[in-house]
């Protein structure tokens, strides 16, 4: 998703006029994946291929239940295939890009250029925007967990959905251990939805348990008992604070989760790609350098609140359910989702993390700038 989305910025400037190389391994010809982001009007790039798109939302907690109004935002899905067709038949039509299906084996930041070598050939470029390197998601100063979900497009015989407005996070199923589950689901029609169990843990599931516990609410919350399965996705997202350099030397840029684009605490990364690597753009157009380091007084706290977060979770020092539930109920939506988006000022800030369970995030926040220090 970074790299195709670089590109296709990329290809709307005149930078088009420059050979780019496109590399992977995977032809990216299934629907493998479900991007869920609010917005306001007029800042997507990708409208005309949204699947569906609400103003309103299901929000349900601990001992909160309520039908929520997004305000300005409207809450999108996009389905991974559509993103992939649109992108690549936009860059099609640029007799200087050319795609190819290589495994990536090693990069190395060179006096002339980007140096590549797959598993089949070689190549060098001015620069290499590379989304393959891994996270080590084990360095001692940092918090690490990992965002694992599973969903079933499913279709009943009988009405039971919404399509006007969405399940945006259930947490009434059984919690289980350190971190947050919870369930959402994505109507398309009365007997047509997306329904995905979302997990915030440091470790796994076995394939099984995603199995049972999506037919547990299903049977359960939703009040079905007869339902196909029309497709299947799973994914995982690292959520961590670890350090995420962008550059290696002079030519090599890192993007997507190798570049820190997933933000730490909640795992949301497709507006955060479209923000920076439109910003990435817009640097080259301009002759500079690709990544411009702006570390600001209110950037390094809002990596000190989701670092509060993570080790909140990740310590067990107050249930996910909880905190969430506690965000969503206590706070105007719109500003939470601003304050999600990283939108808001420091004053904003501090209003919405006053709605959280004071005494074990004053806790975690101690030990997050212990660890920091």
């Amino acid at each position: 998703m970074a790299g195709l989305s670089l590109a296709y910025y990329i290809n709307q400037t005149e930078l088009r006029k420059k050979s780019m190389l496109i590399i992977d391994q995977d032809i990216k010809n299934k629907n493998d994946r479900t991007w869920c982001f609010w917005e306001k009007e007029g800042q997507n790039s990708f409208e005309s291929i949204i699947h569906r798109q609400w103003q309103k939302v299901h929000f349900h907690g601990t001992d909160f239940s309520s039908q929520l109004d997004l305000g300005p935002y409207s809450y999108k899905w996009l389905r991974g295939i559509d993103f992939y067709n649109f992108v690549k038949r936009d860059l099609s039509n640029n007799t200087n890009i050319k795609f190819v299906n290589e495994r990536i084996e090693r990069l190395k930041d060179t006096p002339d250029g980007g140096f590549i070598i797959t598993d089949e050939n070689q190549y060098l470029g001015e620069y290499v925007f590379d989304s393959t390197k891994p996270l080590k998601l084990d360095l001692v100063g940092s918090h690490n967990m990992l965002q694992h979900f599973k969903g079933w497009l499913i279709v009943t015989s009988k009405p039971v959905f919404d399509p006007d407005c969405p399940t945006m996070m259930d947490y009434r199923i059984e919690q289980r251990g350190k971190g947050a589950r919870f369930m959402y689901v994505l109507p398309e029609s009365p007997t047509r939805a997306m329904v995905e169990y979302t997990v915030f843990s440091a470790e796994l599931l076995s394939p099984t348990e995603y199995d049972n516990e999506l037919r547990d609410y299903i049977k359960n919350f939703l009040r079905i008992e007869e339902f196909d399965i029309e497709e299947e996705e799973f994914g995982i997202i690292p959520m961590t604070d670890e350090p995420t350099p962008n550059h290696e030397g002079k030519h090599i840029i890192r993007i997507g989760t190798s570049g820190g684009y997933v933000k730490a605490s909640s795992g949301y990364a497709f507006q955060r790609t479209q923000r920076f690597t439109k910003t990435l753009v817009k640097n080259l157009v301009e002759s500079k350098a690709p990544v411009q380091s702006k570390n600001t007084l209110l950037k390094w706290f809002k990596g000190l609140l989701d670092s509060t977060l993570l080790n909140v979770l990740l310590k067990g020092r107050a249930s996910g359910k909880d905190v969430f539930t506690a965000l969503y109920k206590e706070n105007p939506t719109p500003l939470l989702l601003a304050f999600l988006d990283e939108d808001t000022t420091l004053e904003e800030d501090i209003r919405v993390m006053k709605t959280v369970p004071i005494a074990p995030f004053i806790v975690a926040m101690v030990d997050a700038l212990r660890k920091r220090l």
